[in-house]
């Protein structure tokens, strides 16, 4: 919650969510632990993947890479993209794992092939989903009660009640505040996925309008 990013911002050493944010709440600590823990299981896997079907391996990956990768990766929006880009050294390094390239070789077409999405776009979706949760009481209400819609109160043409007002931060610099990065990603989304009736078919759509967004502008 913002409550808990006030508290850590002053310096406070706590757990949040399952991962370790340091005290300006970059988590560069624990990316840091993510990229070793994933390095050193793509090396084991290395070893032995000319013995594995390709199937295997995305399975593979998938428990090994992305578990560690998407674990409370909600928390990661807004963050440095040198951070970011860390984790998605490590994701590119699974994705020549699985179809066995060379180092340097581009992995944006064999990563369309298996439907990964990037690990931005990953964050994203993580942070829509729990937004959608969010604005449908499927969470903690101290989640619910950070997001607010949009209020009618004139007539222009960019009202609209699916949007979310973007709260305003005065004492921390972090655009990952949940109250400030869900409106953020929340109101780029097209109205018919804000207005999604079912959490199955926001989750479905919602990856379609990211993998879209990601391989085809």
């Amino acid at each position: 919650s913002d409550h808990a990013i006030y508290r850590l911002s002053s310096g406070i050493n706590a757990e949040y969510g399952g991962a370790y944010p340091d005290s300006e709440l970059v988590f560069t600590d624990e990316i840091s632990r993510t990229v070793r823990s994933c390095n050193l299981s793509m090396l084991n896997l290395w070893k032995i993947g000319p013995k594995l079907h390709r199937n295997l391996k995305i399975k593979l990956v998938n428990s090994l890479v992305h578990s560690l990768t998407d674990y409370c990766s909600g928390l990661l929006a807004g963050l440095l993209s040198k951070d970011l880009d860390r984790l998605q050294k490590v994701q590119n390094s699974a994705v020549r794992f699985v179809f066995g390239q060379r180092q340097y070789r581009g992995t944006t077409a064999p990563r369309k092939s298996l439907h990964f999405l990037p690990v931005r776009s990953r964050i994203e979706f993580k942070l829509c989903l729990l937004t959608n949760k969010s604005l449908n009481g499927l969470t903690p209400k101290y989640l619910t009660n950070l997001l607010h819609r949009r209020t009618l109160t004139s007539n222009r043409l960019d009202d609209d009640p699916t949007y979310l007002v973007k709260s305003i931060i005065k004492y921390v610099p972090n655009r990952g505040a949940f109250s400030v990065a869900a409106p953020a990603a929340w109101n780029k989304l097209p109205k018919n996925l804000r207005e999604c009736p079912t959490l199955e078919m926001f989750k479905t759509y919602l990856k379609t309008f990211l993998s879209k967004k990601t391989y085809e502008c």
